[in-house]
């Protein structure tokens, strides 16, 4: 059979925005990564439209998380200052 996941949209569009700013992408380049209209993008975004599970994978496979986290400012570990 098939599998489904009930999910809230709003909330799981919020964390796709969330991502995108956090990477520092324009809703323009991150619908060319996701190979999906900026327009469609802006629905899922806001909760407007489903987000369909191809649009949920190819976030994964682009590595959004990765890009939010080498956004994140760099903070000295007090542990280790003096030592890199």
């Amino acid at each position: 059979g098939e599998n489904m996941i009930l999910v809230d949209n709003l909330y799981f569009g919020r964390l796709m925005r969330s991502a995108r700013a956090t990477a520092r992408l324009k809703r323009t380049d991150a619908a060319k990564m996701l190979r999906i209209t900026k327009e469609k993008l802006h629905k899922y975004e806001t909760g407007k439209e489903l987000i369909p599970d191809f649009v949920i994978e190819r976030l994964f496979y682009n590595g959004w998380s990765m890009l939010a986290a080498r956004s994140i400012p760099y903070r000295k570990n007090p542990a280790f200052d003096g030592r890199d």
